[in-house]
């Protein structure tokens, strides 16, 4: 057995010594509370009113008061507030303010990716989430929505059949398209435009933390997520 010299136990407490004082500065930084107080926000109801997001880098969350009956990951959710709810965030590196319009503002056949809220009536020849399909990966429903429509983490289930799709919050199109074309895999399209008939009667809003240094916005996307939860139409807990 290989016997730790002087230098390796002096080399190993100096960097112990280091994380401890990280550690304790970490628990000093203050992030955003579950409601936002204080974060800067744009209420998007046109496409004028983009202009108003900073096209510097940050971190963002969207807000709506749309129904969202839909997730894309098995965790714990962010607690409704304002009779709405935080359904993505995420950091932009570069602009806050383009990214924010690939969600909100795109185009039915956009190839940026986007929150997953609308179906995509085609099929979609490029990369796009599935919004139903009997393998791979697939939004997750309560399979017994009560009237409320809060969702049921434990009769969560994934979307692999048609009478579990239609728990989605669909328009009428939507549900027209899917009855009418018998298809094994359907998808979402790339981001909504919420000027469309589906969105533009709900309120959707946009909270941003922008011109900080880069490690900070990391940190503080992944400390209110171990905090709060995972926004619904988030992919990954935390990295990329």
């Amino acid at each position: 057995m290989k016997r730790m010299t002087i230098v390796d136990k002096f080399s190993k407490s100096i960097w112990k010594r280091e994380e401890k004082k990280f550690e304790a500065l970490e628990k000093k930084v203050k992030i955003p509370n579950r409601k936002l107080h204080e974060v800067d926000f744009v209420i998007l109801k046109k496409e004028e009113d983009f202009e108003k997001i900073p096209q510097s880098g940050g971190c963002y969350w969207l807000w709506t008061n749309e129904p969202v009956h839909h997730q894309l990951h098995k965790n714990p959710i962010p607690e409704k507030i304002k009779k709405g709810e935080v359904i993505y965030n995420g950091i932009a590196k570069d602009n806050v303010r383009q990214r924010v319009k690939h969600h909100l503002w795109g185009e039915m056949n956009a190839g940026w990716s986007g929150i997953s809220l609308d179906i995509y009536p085609k099929k979609s020849p490029s990369h796009r989430k599935k919004a139903m399909s009997p393998k791979g990966k697939v939004p997750y429903v309560d399979s017994i929505i009560d009237k409320r429509h809060e969702i049921n983490k434990d009769s969560l289930k994934p979307i692999r059949t048609k009478d579990l799709i239609f728990r989605l919050y669909l328009s009428r199109a939507e549900k027209t398209y899917i009855k009418d074309h018998n298809q094994k895999t359907y998808f979402f399209r790339n981001g909504i435009k919420i000027s469309d008939p589906k969105h533009k009667n709900f309120k959707f809003k946009v909270y941003f933390i922008t011109g900080s240094n880069w490690l900070y916005l990391e940190y503080i996307e992944k400390k209110w997520r171990e905090e709060y939860g995972l926004p619904k139409l988030c992919t990954y807990s935390s990295g990329r």
